[in-house]
């Protein structure tokens, strides 16, 4: 007479067999959701403004991680929500197929994003990640209207650099250029300098934009906050960024043979002192809400 089976062993069949769904699971979803992934990489590496955005995000996800880690543990449980959150990702797939609506795909990899962090690291670090999975959303709808938003944030850039120009004494005028390629001119005595797309600066409002949505989704401001602070983020960093322009203008005479280097330094310099405003800007204690 053999001797009875160990409880152990179904418990250890069982969970082998979780694992393997949720293997099949990640792995169809990974087969799904590869292009739109692909293209959205492709977009934000092809455009510096993008890139620091998906670079902001991206430390952001580190510095929550770091501030969680005595809470963040695997869990690899493949429990009722996980299940939803995919088949809601694969019905937001098939929609975008059907419809031929891409944005729906787009929704989808979010919603499969949360679907991998709820099975990965449970319900309750799902819950403390959902601020950064709708920051990733607006990234999403970043790179979205990047080429919508180019021509007109460059033209309003160099409106109001040459008007701030005008009104320190240096006379400028705007031009646009129609062949070869349409081009924006900002023409002064001195020299005539190119509004290219690194000027229309969409990487400093984008960044500021998702710092400041960081900071206010963590710190469970009111939502009175975010309809008054976000508008100013974008405000802050369109200033500098016209400031930027501006002191290229004003110092590139001054340093002929350095122009690449005024250039990155102005802009990293526009860069930070902007995100360090808003940085200011929503951390006040009183945004929080009281307590319950």
């Amino acid at each position: 007479m053999s001797a009875p089976a160990s409880p152990a062993a179904p418990d250890a069949r069982s969970r082998l067999q979780d694992l393997l769904l949720a293997l099949a699971v990640l792995g169809f979803t990974a087969i799904v959701f590869w292009p739109p992934v692909h293209w959205l990489a492709s977009q934000t590496f092809a455009h510096e403004q993008l890139k620091q955005s998906a670079i902001l995000v991206v430390l952001a996800g580190l510095w929550i991680a770091f501030e969680k880690r005595r809470t963040l543990s695997l869990r690899l449980e493949f429990s009722n929500a996980v299940i939803a959150w995919f088949l809601a990702a694969y019905a937001l797939a098939g929609g975008a197929l059907l419809l031929k609506t891409p944005l729906l795909i787009l929704a989808g990899l979010i919603a499969a994003a949360g679907g991998a962090v709820n099975y990965l690291f449970g319900a309750q670090a799902f819950r403390r990640t959902l601020p950064l999975l709708s920051v990733f959303a607006v990234l999403i709808l970043c790179v979205l209207l990047f080429p919508v938003l180019d021509w007109p944030l460059r033209q309003m850039a160099g409106v109001e650099s040459a008007r701030f120009l005008k009104s320190i004494g240096l006379a400028s005028q705007l031009a646009i250029q129609q062949t070869p390629d349409i081009r924006l001119l900002l023409i002064t005595p001195q020299q005539t300098f190119l509004v290219a797309t690194e000027c229309n600066g969409f990487g400093l409002i984008t960044s500021s934009l998702l710092l400041g949505l960081i900071r206010l989704l963590y710190r469970q401001a009111a939502w009175a906050w975010f309809v008054l602070l976000l508008p100013l983020c974008v405000l802050v960093a369109f200033v500098f960024n016209f400031l930027r322009i501006a002191a290229i203008v004003l110092l590139a005479p001054r340093f002929p043979a350095h122009y690449d280097v005024l250039h990155e330094i102005a802009g990293l310099i526009a860069l930070y002192s902007g995100l360090g405003v808003v940085w200011l800007l929503t951390g006040w204690h009183r945004l929080s809400r009281p307590a319950a």
